[in-house]
């Protein structure tokens, strides 16, 4: 395990975080289990040059149980709840690693309301942060660690669990590679071959079914941009901001979808899960929801915000690819949304837009971007996902039976 451990942390910062011209680091725990990997993971920051580094820990146990004990009205600003280091890291333009992990349910038996002032507080923390994360203004990159209880999830009843999901967070990431950044700058080769058909395709609509019962149409900006993996920072470095990727997406006009969307795996947003839900959506806004769990928490996404009800995300991952072949769900959307295809409810990505450096944020308004700090990612791909496009090629079945058809 040490020696995959420390073949995860090169491609973090290597390959991840191109960490080449970071002049500083913030690390962000999920839990404090993961606090010795976070001070290897500075070590290795030290031996190439960076000494500011920074390990925060927003502990997910502590802040529940704060969370518990505390009434709505007294739940106020604090070190469990302060993320201004991802503000002061994010505006000097330094790298941002968040060691990210989960226990599903963690929150089931906290209160909507509470959940609900939590994320309001601390988000309070972060203006510039989240105003600039999805135009890659500063390097960043989230990647998955694994704990015993998140574990027992994926693998009940397993003696072995924890080290079952720490290998296949290991083969997801392509880690147990001789060389995982060689791997991923192939794969990154042979994504792109889809990203650049998808874009020579113009598409101006998509019509998604399946047997879930799925009938939605979206369309799509005039000269959308289909992007991968593959982003790059200001300085025009490569950055893979969530590891793994195995994602092609763009974003939507965000007044035009219309029809309904079924949800083919749980969703779970601040550790609440959202379980057998469907969106129904007029003119762009979603209009009706329904969870058989976590309604009240669905509910509280597509009203956070005025723009939290249209779509900011269309995201095209093959049925037949590397996560989903593991047949597992892993209740974590860093690894659910990269085995399915996705939407997302929020903000869409400014880089999708024709021209967008040389547009206002008003004029990317115009062409259909949703600007909105809310971005959650649900999944929607099945076996038989069918996907026609509207395209300068005319009508075009761009997804047959859940995998592409380009």
């Amino acid at each position: 395990m040490r020696e995959l451990e420390e073949k995860y942390i090169e491609l973090i910062l290597r390959k991840c975080l191109n960490f080449d011209d970071s002049k500083s680091l913030m690390i962000n725990c999920d839990f404090k289990e993961h606090i010795p990997f976070a001070l290897r993971v500075k070590e290795k920051a030290n031996e190439m040059g960076i000494f500011d580094v920074c390990i925060n820990v927003n502990d997910l146990d502590e802040i529940h149980d704060y969370l518990k004990n505390t009434s709505v009205e007294d739940i106020k600003l604090n070190p469990l709840i302060d993320r201004t280091n991802w503000n002061t890291y994010a505006l000097k333009g330094g790298s941002l690693l968040f060691l990210t992990s989960t226990v599903p349910g963690l929150m089931n038996d906290i209160g909507e309301d509470k959940i609900a002032k939590w994320v309001s507080e601390r988000e309070k923390t972060t203006p510039y942060y989240r105003k600039n994360v999805s135009k890659y203004t500063f390097p960043w990159t989230i990647v998955a660690l694994p704990n015993e209880r998140w574990a027992k999830t994926v693998f009940k009843d397993d003696d072995e669990a924890y080290q079952k999901l720490f290998y296949m967070i290991m083969e997801m990431c392509m880690v147990d590679r001789d060389d995982p950044i060689a791997a991923w700058d192939e794969y990154i080769e042979t994504n792109n071959k889809y990203k650049e058909k998808l874009n020579n395709l113009n598409i101006r609509k998509m019509h998604y079914t399946n047997s879930l019962g799925t009938d939605l149409y979206i369309e799509l900006p005039d000269k959308n941009i289909w992007m991968n993996l593959d982003k790059q920072n200001d300085l025009g470095r490569s950055l893979i901001v969530n590891m793994p990727s195995y994602e092609i997406f763009t974003s939507p006009d965000y007044r035009k979808t219309n029809g309904i969307v079924y949800a083919s795996k749980p969703l779970y947003y601040n550790d609440v899960c959202i379980n057998d839900f469907y969106i129904e959506f007029k003119d762009g806004k979603a209009v009706s929801c329904y969870a058989k769990e976590g309604q009240k928490t669905l509910e509280k996404i597509i009203t956070s915000e005025e723009k939290a009800a249209y779509l900011g995300e269309v995201a095209l991952v093959a049925y037949d690819s590397p996560i989903s072949n593991m047949g597992l769900v892993f209740n974590r959307t860093l690894f659910d949304e990269n085995a399915s295809c996705h939407l997302a409810l929020g903000g869409g990505f400014v880089k999708s837009i024709y021209n967008s450096k040389n547009l206002s944020e008003e004029e990317l308004i115009k062409k259909g971007l949703n600007i909105c700090a809310t971005h959650v990612d649900f999944m929607i791909g099945t076996s038989d996902l069918q996907i026609e496009a509207e395209t300068n090629q005319g009508k075009k079945l761009i997804f047959k039976k859940g995998n592409f058809n380009l």
